[in-house]
Formats: C-alpha cells, structure tokens, sequence
C-alpha cells in the first residue's frame, strides 16, 4: 500500500514528458515546448516500443516551388470529315482540247468530239502553244449515222475535218456572234438539191425553177439560233450542203453539229472572226 502513491506519482510524471498518442505513431507535444525552440524538436519515437512514424512525404525542393503551368492539352488530331486547309487548296487546271490538227493557225476553235450521234463540244482557245477548253464540256448531237470523211448529200452523217465558222441566222436579234447575221422569215431557204446551179447557198422563195429541193430556214427551236458551218464552200454537188451549228432538239441530227441554246448562245458570244470547227470521229 505504501508505494502506490509513488507509481501514481511516476505515472503522472511520465505523461507530462511524453504527452498523449492521438493517432499511432504522431506524439503530440506542449505547446510550451513548441514556443521555445520547435527546430530542436523531434518528432522520432521515444520508445523502442511505440508505433514506426510513416514514412513522410517528401517536401518538394527549392527548385519547384514556383507553380508550374499545366501542360496543354494535345490538339484534336482534324477528321477526315473536316474542311481542307487553305494550304492544300487547288486552283483547277484547264482543260487540254486534244485533236485539233497542228497545222491549224487559227487563235479559236469549236472542237467536236462524236461518239455515234452524241457529241461533246468544247470552245478551245490557244494559249502558249496549247490547245485548252474555255467554254464547255456541252453535251449535243452530230448526225444520226455519226461522223464521216466522205460525207454525201442526205446520207445523215457530219463531215469530218476543219471547216470556218461563218455568219448566223434565226427569228430573233443576233445573240452576241461577232460576224453577219440574218434574221429569218417564212421564205428563207437553203438549197440542197445537187442539181441546181445555186447549190449549198442561203436563197428565198419561190423556186421558180431554180432548185427542187430547200431546207427552210424558219425551224424552231432548232434554227432559233444558228451559224453556218463552212462546209463545201466550194458547191461540189453531191457533197452535202446545209451543215449548220444550231440548237440541240435531243438527238441526232440530219447532219448538223448541235448543243442547248443556252450553250450555244455562249459559244456565239464567245467567237472572234476567224474562228473554226473541228469535227473528229
């Protein structure tokens, strides 16, 4: 009985110099200890038997105390649905106008490329000594039976070749063809017939003998608008006659070159003097 006041005196004792444990292994120190000198303070164990301190976490060093700025994010990579950039953007390449012969000098040529009776037209202008098209691809007609090198009269073939693109004609004003134009009435003809000394030539009725056949000239929407294509200027009978280039009506023609109106107004307002027509097969 004499020494338990003496260990409740120990007891005591001890807590004031170690303190209380609050969470295992953190000694929790007087306050009055910490004003004093808390560099000299340290926070190791005692005791063999208490708790290991975790381990700390290591404070950061002198060198990286200054706040870092967050690395930016990764750009979206652009989708194969995106727009293309201004950088690969293209300016389209004019098109080559391919089979007009090399001996011709002209500066403008109306190419016709048949396939059957359709027909592609494109209006070609020299540049740099290259054929290219300015006007066109236009989807139109040659004659029924196609092209040909030895076209005869009514055989509803287009001649193949070169030929001058010449005056227009048709019921309205001239649409812009920088040549001659006549405006057609009921008795506006073309001769046809190989007999007659007036042969491939612009007349007016009434015949009175001088032919026996004539394609008239007042035919809409086919002569609406149309230009002469200089094909056997020289009259040789039987060679065909009446080759004009005239407003596409759907399908082959008789033997004329045909496209829309709207094309072939275009092309009208488009030629120079000395314009020509190549027809290739």
């Amino acid at each position: 009985m004499t020494h338990r006041p003496f260990l409740a005196a120990g007891l005591v004792a001890a807590t004031t110099l170690f303190g209380t444990t609050c969470t295992p292994g953190v000694t929790i120190r007087p306050a009055a200890m910490d004003r004093t000198n808390p560099d000299t303070i340290s926070a190791s164990p005692t005791s063999s038997t208490t708790t290991p301190t975790p381990t700390p976490t290591p404070t950061p060093s002198a060198t990286s105390t200054t706040a870092r700025k967050p690395a930016p994010a990764p750009r979206p990579k652009h989708s194969v649905h995106s727009s293309p950039s201004r950088a690969v953007a293209r300016t389209p390449t004019a098109a080559v106008c391919h089979g007009i012969p090399s001996s011709v000098s002209a500066s403008q040529v109306v190419l016709v490329d048949a396939y059957g009776a359709s027909a592609t037209v494109r209006a070609c202008a020299r540049s740099q000594g290259t054929w290219v098209s300015q006007l066109g691809p236009y989807y139109g007609h040659v004659g029924q039976r196609g092209v040909s090198w030895s076209k005869r009269e009514g055989d509803m073939t287009t001649p193949a070749g070169t030929f001058p693109l010449r005056g227009g004609f048709g019921p309205y004003g001239n649409p812009g063809l920088d040549g001659t134009w006549f405006t057609t009435g009921s008795s506006d003809v073309w001769v046809d017939d190989p007999g007659s000394s007036l042969y491939n030539t612009h007349q007016h009725t009434p015949a009175n003998g001088r032919w026996d056949s004539a394609e008239p000239l007042l035919k809409s929407p086919a002569y609406d608008y149309a230009q002469v294509v200089g094909y056997n200027e020289a009259r040789t009978p039987g060679r065909g006659s009446a080759i004009f280039f005239h407003v596409d009506l759907g399908h082959g023609t008789a033997g004329c070159v045909s496209i829309p109106s709207s094309a072939l107004r275009a092309v009208m307002r488009w030629e120079r003097p000395g314009a020509l027509m190549t027809i290739t097969p």
